[in-house]
């Protein structure tokens, strides 16, 4: 197995326990212009970054691309990605975190992260995604060089 995609399911898998029970989290990858959905822990997750990556636009995204963090409290209310917004909330999400972490020059990773409750990001869970994320780019970029 390419061990980036090792590290990257490793991350999916354990993004739970660090967060906590009742969030979905997923990782989407940018490879200079090539975006990918490249890990989750849930199904309904993945679809719903499989959205941003066919429209090219959605909250991860631009987490990736201005390199700062995304929060959606409500997704009854939010209406800045309506595409992958219906996809959220038909896969029962309410709510979204998304923070970027810098690879190297051509590599940004995000970490999503969903929520079956509106309103439910806390800024300790803000900084606790941030940490992680920081540690899967540094992992990331060590398991590239």
């Amino acid at each position: 197995m390419d061990p980036m995609q090792a590290t990257l399911d490793q991350f999916a898998a354990r993004a739970v326990t660090r967060l906590g029970e009742g969030f979905r989290c997923s990782v989407m990858l940018r490879r200079g212009s090539r975006l990918d959905q490249v890990a989750s822990n849930d199904p309904g997750a993945a679809a719903c970054d499989q959205v941003e990556v066919r429209e090219g636009s959605g909250p991860c995204v631009t987490a990736i691309d201005q390199l700062h963090a995304v929060v959606v409290d409500d997704l009854d209310t939010d209406t800045r990605w309506p595409t992958w917004n219906q996809a959220a909330r038909d896969q029962g999400f309410r709510s979204f975190l998304a923070l970027p972490g810098y690879v190297d020059e051509t590599t940004t990773v995000a970490l999503n992260a969903y929520s079956a409750r509106p309103a439910t990001w806390t800024s300790h869970d803000v900084v606790q995604v941030d940490l992680y994320v920081q540690e899967l780019a540094a992992a990331l970029h060590h398991a590239s060089t």
